[in-house]
């Protein structure tokens, strides 16, 4: 089989990803990396690449659920911590003479952080 030396850059959680699958395996990380390609490919392809296995479909499904699971967690921290915020930037500010604000307005500024930081996160994975 030709080969071709390739430079690959990945994000630290990947990077993290691919140890851990690689100490499990008792491989090395350039080997995991190699395995993974050869799956992504084959998912991407939607056939098993030659050389490489195919991962099942219950285990992706259960990849998938767990992922969302996830997923729905980091998205109401990420609220949690915007109200947080509202709900401290109007404590920092009470003694300004505007003491009339309410709940739904803290709330107001709880959406609006949460907007915001989700429109970052939507950004840098762009």
């Amino acid at each position: 089989m030709n080969r071709v030396k390739l430079s690959v850059r990945v994000p630290m959680g990947q990077e993290v990803m691919i140890r851990r699958f690689a100490e499990k395996r008792g491989l090395t990380r350039y080997q995991a990396l190699s395995r993974v390609i050869e799956a992504g490919l084959g998912a991407v392809a939607d056939t098993p690449v030659a050389g490489g296995s195919s991962v099942s479909d219950d285990v992706m499904a259960a990849f998938d659920a767990r992922l969302g699971v996830i997923e729905a967690l980091l998205d109401r921290s990420l609220f949690t911590a915007s109200a947080a915020y509202a709900y401290a930037r109007r404590a920092a500010l009470r003694g300004d003479g505007d003491a009339d604000r309410t709940d739904s307005m803290i709330g107001e500024a709880a959406h609006s952080a949460y907007r915001r930081q989700r429109a970052l996160a939507a950004e840098a994975l762009s």
